[in-house]
């Protein structure tokens, strides 16, 4: 009898044409549909920004610390403080000045290039979060990536900082911090028997951009304890000690070339270890606050509170379901993987929230990257939820269809407040006020002869929040150290110093300089 032949088609005749649309719907779902989402937003945000200024109190300041001119200037972007003392307290971020340098060569005081180098960091923040949850969650995991990314993106907080340039430190450390982290759970990083280094790099870029960036190695020793190939809880944590080599050096060079450059570690005074661990309860209340209704007016209506009730009620029944039929939904090799990304994006957010007890200070704009971790973290419970529909067990299968429903409900309330949905003019309104100030500011000066004293316009500091209704809270525009960075770079071969005349003595205008006068009014706008 002669003997069959068998061939791939024969075994499963629909294999070959079923693959190229299979992997054509999954280059769509994962590459082509994300990409096209980013590129809207990106384009949505940078239409509202085309005509705002160099908002933020910090930007003239950073910008003639930071540009370039010759070789010394260069070098004094990695050996200089920064604002080179024009703020009083002691920073050190070498790459956030680099980014401020490249704009200006680019640029130089127009405010739209600013803008949208701070868009296009965004956008690519947000990518690298998407990269790193479907990294996390596994390939086989549509929904976690897709649902991180959503909620980074539409989260309204993003809004305090995107059009705010003095504010990219924010963006910048996410990013690095995000790529770090995406390198070190690599299966190929993880397979080495020697540290992979390229973690370390994005780590040292990470906090070469903001100080929060020194959570990073505690952050990447729970990746590799979570997703290590390795058997074993020692074997786990040798594994995972080990990787921290390259960010520990990473770390102890940063803090080496700061103390160099401040003289100490500088930052905020008031930071200490004890108020770290004392402060955690109220000041995670506090972030977590901000962080699931981001706007005050979310909270003065019962829906906001009655959605937050109902997700974390039916995520306690889901538990509880999984608990009692234990025995038959036991979890899946790809639910387990998501199950760590989701310990990790918690990870992430309760080690800012330890970091942010520090310090004491929790502002609308330092949310970014608190932010990034609870995307990651909502990301895998609703990747979860998913799965859930799919068991068998009807209990388990009705909570997690519930909780997913009011999960989606949650998220499309803060949605609402997007600046994509709402329209916020508060920028644009301390735009038109720093543009009128300036401009007031500038004529006076161009008639203004050394030695002559000149009466600014009253000062705009911020535009007040409005009450009532979804705003922005941190709209900074210009201060005293603001305006005197801004008459250097406007007049560059003028000796000019602004004061305040309350708080300086020497009211008396040199026969070199022209005096301006601040006036310290909050003129409503």
């Amino acid at each position: 009898m002669p003997r069959r032949l068998h061939s791939t088609s024969n075994r499963n005749p629909t294999a070959r044409a079923a693959s190229p649309a299979s992997t054509s719907t999954q280059k769509w779902l994962t590459r082509v549909a994300p990409a096209a989402v980013l590129t809207l937003a990106a384009g949505i945000l940078l239409w509202q920004a085309r005509d705002y200024g160099l908002l933020g109190w910090d930007s003239y300041p950073i910008i003639i610390t930071s540009r370039v001119q010759s070789l010394g200037d260069f070098a004094g972007n990695f050996t200089e403080k920064l604002m080179d003392g024009r703020y009083s307290s002691d920073f050190y971020r070498p790459l956030l000045n680099l980014s401020f340098a490249g704009d200006y060569a680019l640029w130089q005081l127009e405010p739209f290039g600013y803008q949208l180098t701070n868009v296009l960091l965004f956008a690519a923040c947000a990518a690298a979060l998407y990269t790193l949850a479907r990294r996390l969650a596994g390939p086989r995991a549509y929904v976690a990536p897709w649902v991180t990314m959503l909620f980074f993106l539409l989260h309204s907080t993003n809004h305090e900082i995107v059009p705010v340039p003095p504010r990219r430190p924010e963006i910048l450390c996410g990013l690095f911090m995000a790529l770090s982290l995406w390198a070190q759970s690599s299966p190929r990083a993880l397979a080495l028997r020697r540290p992979p280094i390229l973690p370390a790099i994005f780590g040292l870029l990470a906090i070469a951009s903001k100080e929060t960036g020194l959570v990073l190695p505690a952050l990447s020793f729970a990746a590799v304890l979570l997703y290590s190939p390795r058997t074993g809880l020692p074997q786990r944590f040798r594994h995972a000690f080990i990787a921290l080599v390259p960010h520990v050096v990473a770390v102890a060079v940063m803090i080496a070339a700061r103390v160099a450059v401040i003289g100490g570690l500088g930052g905020h005074g008031n930071a200490s270890v004890v108020r770290a661990f004392a402060d955690y309860p109220n000041a995670s209340v506090a972030l977590l606050r901000w962080l699931i209704f981001p706007q005050t007016t979310m909270l003065e209506t019962r829906a906001g509170l009655g959605l937050l009730i109902g997700v974390g009620a039916t995520l306690a029944l889901v538990a509880l379901c999984r608990l009692i039929w234990r025995q038959r939904v036991a979890a899946t090799a790809a639910q387990r993987t998501v199950l760590r990304a989701g310990l990790l994006g918690a990870w992430w957010l309760a080690i800012i929230m330890l970091l942010y007890s520090a310090t004491g200070l929790i502002h609308q704009w330092y949310l970014l990257l608190p932010t990034a971790g609870l995307a990651i973290f909502v990301g895998a419970v609703a990747d979860g939820l998913v799965a859930g529909l799919r068991i068998k067990a009807a209990p388990l299968r009705t909570a997690s269809a519930l909780a997913l429903l009011l999960l989606t409900a949650l998220l499309g309330w803060q949605a609402r407040y997007s600046p994509y949905v709402q329209r916020y003019d508060e920028w644009q309104r301390a735009s038109d006020a720093g543009r009128e100030f300036l401009t007031e500011l500038r004529a006076q000066l161009e008639h203004a002869p050394a030695g002559s004293v000149v009466q600014a316009p009253p000062l705009p500091l911020q535009v007040p929040p409005r009450t009532g209704s979804a705003t922005v809270y941190g709209t900074s525009i210009v201060r005293d150290y603001s305006v005197q960075a801004w008459a250097e770079l406007v007049f560059p071969h003028r000796r000019i110093r602004v004061i305040h005349p309350s708080l300086d003595t020497d009211n008396t205008a040199a026969p070199d300089e022209t005096l301006v006068l601040l006036t310290r009014i909050r003129k409503r706008y």
